[in-house]
Parts: structure tokens; C-alpha cells; sequence
């Protein structure tokens, strides 16, 4: 009967390979590429995991906790180590940070991907000529659309959809020309739902072809692989402040090894710059949010810039060159310079001259910005940020790890569950037996 079994499961178009495993006591499989495939369209798995967030979005918009109005829902903004919203305050200054990021260019056309209830939208549409939003979430866009903002085009769709018929038509209807081209794309607050790293960094290529030349690409919020381990010690000890070192060292392997979010390194979004086909300056900047929170601390903002004219020739001087008073006693814009090696004081708050993000951005020149001088966030740099485009946060130098790997979890979760279901509707008469996913490459 096992036998049988497996051959039925060999013959699933989701299925690469089927075989009994005597030491897991289980049938091991083994998915098919296209089931997991980015191009040319997601496969069915990778759709499944895409749908799962669907869902998730569509349940936290349609029960409308946390919205404040139309300008400003909250739903499901939660703090992880206490379980509450974050405070109302605190989100404002981290929509205005964002808001920031994308009217810096000045652009004319936005399309937003993962637009959700229209937090920047209602911001930057009176600011822009036309503004395209796109969401997954029908109870988002339905409300969005409802609200009828001026310029304003809302699209239900993923965000490998952004080169559909359905959004180049409103991008030309938002234009008024034959081209489609915006001038910025958004991805605020989106990443963390994409399954891996081929989605991300497909959905990037497409974004970074469909720019106008000068544009922004600004991807927002990006939670911090770099800095994971960091983050599971902080929400641990937060809700386990008694917890021996043993414990707690095992709770941030679990935390690590069970995350459904897509974390990304920095230093992965150079390296999809560097392959692109259009030369692009990458810009790493940190949150320099007041409030000490998670967002603060292990999430960060990655802004590409098009077709950029190459920067003038700058200075770069060390935090620790300059005198006690830093920036205020030195004439740090009589010519381009950037200052690096900032410590980071909310992640490492006893190194010398540590300063948090906050009172950076509060004493740097209104042309600056607040910057990652290191992929974990540890090193803060500030300057021009058209000065950035060689920093270390920014450039691959000693790990090709860029993102872990959420979808892997799901496939190991949901296809033994698609496969119990089918074997079952085969062989209904037959004990169906245990069936996971191989972790090996190839059958023995």
C-alpha cells in the first residue's frame, strides 16, 4: 500500500518526486520548480503563501480596529513586546517619515504597491499630479476608491501585478501620455508579507524598469535581517525579563527559526542594483523616529534613485574626529561631506559618543539625512544622501545572505496538507500515512 501510495503522489503536477523514507517513517516529497516559481507567472504554492496574506489583510481592514478616519487607520499596527497599538503619535511621525522619502524627488506620478487604506495617499496625492495605488486587501481598496480623492486610481492586485494591462492603463490615464512611466514606486510597509527572496527581488526589477529616469524606487519599513537576533533579544527579554540565559537563548532560535516575515540584509539591495540594467544609486536611511520602538530600532528604509547624475566629489569624516559638541561646532556644509561610524545609541548605547536617531536628525542640516553606516543598524552615518552611494550598509562585503526564507516554512507546512487531501480522495478506502517535504535536494 505504501507503495501504491507514493506513486499516486508522484503523479500530483505539484510533485517533482515521491519516495518512502524509513528513517522519518513518512513519505518524502519533493515539489516541482514551477510549483514554486516566480517567473513567469507565481506558481501555485508560492500563490497559496501570497493568497495566506490576502487574507490576513483582509480580515485586519475589514474589522476596522485601530482606524482613527479615513486619513489614518491603524488597523493591526500592534507593538510586538506588549501587544498593544503603538501610540497615535508615534505612527503619524512614521507616515511623515515616509511621506518624506517619496516627495524628496519631487516626483509627479506615484504608484504605490500595497497602497492598504491610503495612510500615504492621503498625504502625497495634493502634492502630485496623479497617484496609483495597488492592494491585495478588496475591503482597502473598495474603501479607498469610496473615499474618491482627487487624481487618485485604486487597482486590487499583488505586487507582481504592477506591469499588468490594468496598471499600465491607469498609469496612462494618470499621465495623460502614451507612457507609463511614474516617477516614484512605493513599497512601504509590504515586504515583510512577499514569500522570499526571488519575489522580492522580481518584483524590484520590474519596478526599477518601469521607473521614469531620475525616479525613486522607495521600499519602506523593511524589517531588519541583519539585526534579527538583536530584535528576538529585545521582545524575548521584554516579555521574559526573568529568564535564565539558557532559556533565553533557546526562545531567540525558536523566535528566528519560526518567523513568517520576510527579513531582509541591507546589503541585499545594493546587489540587486548592481545587477540591474539601469545604473542606480542605493540609499540605506534609518528610522529616526522619537519613539524607542521596534520600528525604530530594527526596521529601515532603502530609497533607489534612476538614472541618477553621478554625486560631486565629497568628504567623508569620522563621528570620532569631530570635537565634544559634533555637529554643531563643525562647518560640515562649506563642502559635500558625509560623517560615518555614528553610534547607534538605542543598539549600542554604552560605545563613546553614541547618539539615537532622534536627536541625529534634529541637529543635522534640513538637506541631510540619518543614514546606516552598518547593515545591523549599530553604525549610523549623516549627510547629503545622494553622498551615500558607496557605504558598507550598502555593499555586499563578507555575506551573501540577503533574506530568509518564509516560504520554504509554508511549502513544508501547506503542501503535506494539499497531499493528505489528495491521497485521501485516491485512495479513500487506504490509511493515509505521514507526508513532508524533503529537506535533501535529490532523492536518495
Amino acid at each position: 500500500m505504501t507503495e501504491q501510495a507514493v506513486s499516486v503522489l508522484a503523479r500530483h503536477p505539484w510533485v517533482d518526486a515521491a519516495w518512502w523514507d524509513q528513517d522519518s517513517n513518512a513519505i518524502l516529497v519533493r515539489p516541482t520548480a514551477s510549483a514554486v516559481a516566480v517567473r513567469p507567472v507565481p506558481g501555485p504554492l508560492l500563490t497559496e503563501h501570497l493568497e495566506h496574506w490576502r487574507h490576513v489583510y483582509e480580515y485586519v481592514y475589514s474589522t476596522a480596529e485601530g482606524r482613527h478616519g479615513d486619513d489614518l487607520d491603524l488597523s493591526g499596527w500592534r507593538a510586538s513586546d506588549t501587544g498593544e497599538p503603538f501610540p497615535r503619535d508615534h505612527m503619524i511621525e512614521w507616515v511623515q517619515h515616509a511621506v518624506g522619502l517619496i516627495l524628496r524627488g519631487k516626483p509627479r506620478v506615484v504608484l504605490e504597491l500595497g497602497c492598504g487604506s491610503g495612510l500615504l495617499a492621503h498625504r502625497i496625492h495634493h502634492r502630485t499630479h496623479a497617484y496609483v495605488g495597488i492592494d491585495v486587501a478588496e475591503p482597502a481598496v473598495q474603501r479607498l476608491r469610496a473615499q474618491a480623492l482627487p487624481g487618485v486610481r485604486v487597482l486590487q492586485g499583488a505586487a507582481h501585478e504592477l506591469t499588468s494591462a490594468s496598471v499600465t492603463t491607469a498609469l496612462r490615464e494618470a499621465t495623460g501620455t502614451d507612457t507609463a512611466a511614474p516617477d516614484c514606486v512605493v513599497l512601504n510597509s509590504v515586504t515583510q508579507c512577499f514569500p522570499n527572496q526571488q519575489y522580492l527581488t522580481a518584483v524590484l526589477d520590474d519596478a526599477l524598469d518601469l521607473v521614469a529616469a531620475g525616479g525613486t524606487v522607495v521600499v519602506g519599513d523593511i524589517r531588519n535581517l541583519a539585526n534579527a537576533p538583536s530584535f528576538a533579544r529585545w521582545l524575548e527579554t521584554a516579555r521574559n525579563p526573568e529568564l535564565a540565559e539558557p532559556q533565553l537563548s533557546a526562545r531567540i532560535a525558536d523566535r528566528l527559526a519560526a518567523d513568517e516575515e520576510l527579513l531582509c540584509d541591507p546589503r541585499l539591495f545594493a546587489r540587486i542594483a548592481d545587477c540591474h540594467r539601469r545604473d542606480i544609486r542605493t540609499t540605506c536611511y534609518a528610522k529616526p523616529l522619537r519613539e524607542d520602538t521596534e520600528l525604530t530600532r530594527y526596521r529601515y528604509d532603502i530609497v533607489y534613485t534612476v538614472d541618477a547624475p553621478t554625486p560631486e566629489p565629497a568628504r567623508t569624516i569620522e563621528w570620532s574626529a569631530l570635537p565634544a559638541d559634533r555637529l554643531r561646532a563643525a562647518d560640515l556644509t562649506s563642502q559635500p561631506t558625509l560623517v560615518t561610524g555614528i553610534p547607534n545609541a538605542l543598539l549600542d548605547p554604552h560605545a563613546p559618543g553614541a547618539v539615537r536617531p532622534a536627536e541625529l536628525a534634529a541637529a543635522i542640516p534640513p538637506a541631510w539625512a540619518v543614514l546606516l553606516d552598518s547593515a545591523d543598524g549599530r553604525l549610523l552615518a549623516a549627510g547629503p544622501p545622494e553622498l551615500y552611494r558607496h557605504r558598507d550598509a550598502a555593499r555586499d562585503i563578507d555575506s551573501m545572505v540577503g533574506c530568509n526564507d518564509p516560504n520554504a516554512a509554508f511549502v513544508q507546512r501547506r503542501l503535506p496538507e494539499i497531499l493528505t487531501d489528495y491521497l485521501e480522495r485516491e485512495l479513500p478506502t487506504a490509511a493515509t500515512p505521514l507526508i513532508a517535504v524533503a529537506q535533501e535536494p535529490t532523492v536518495p
